[in-house]
């Protein structure tokens, strides 16, 4: 099972107007040339940081891979799929300040990955997904 969280339109319009922001502001002191070089980096930094900042989750039946992390599935204890107001409050006060975190702004949901490993801290894995109850069943847990 696999799952890629990419920018909502709603992260996208406000790269795009910060960008339109930045050239409106500056270009009034640069020239037709320098102020497209400039709209050309603002808009390539953008791609850059937008494809950068993708959540690729992959599971299989061996393991649990969230960015570049992963776990063998036989350390996973339990999935725990979370609707929008439970992942606000395990975000903020009900956060361990152990947990692994791979949280993005844009999406509401998530799941909550409680570990077994007795040589690990990490309590358990906290990452938004819009498949949560996928995950869990996938993973069986």
């Amino acid at each position: 099972m696999r799952e890629v969280i990419n920018w909502s339109i709603r992260v996208w319009l406000l790269f795009i107007f910060l960008n339109a922001a930045i050239i409106i502001s500056v270009g009034v002191a640069l020239s037709d040339s320098a102020l497209t070089l400039l709209a050309l980096a603002l808009f390539a930094l953008t791609f850059f940081f937008s494809f950068s900042s993708r959540l690729r989750l992959i599971a299989t039946t061996q393991s649990l891979s969230v960015g570049k992390a992963e776990i063998e599935a036989r350390f996973i204890k339990e999935v725990i799929p979370l609707n929008e107001s439970e992942m606000k409050y395990e975000r903020s006060s009900g956060l361990n300040p152990r947990a692994f975190l791979a949280l993005r702004f844009w999406v509401k949901g998530g799941m909550k990955v409680l570990l077994d490993d007795p040589r690990d801290p990490t309590p358990y894995w906290l990452v938004s997904t819009r498949r949560a109850n996928e995950f869990k069943n996938y993973l069986g847990k």
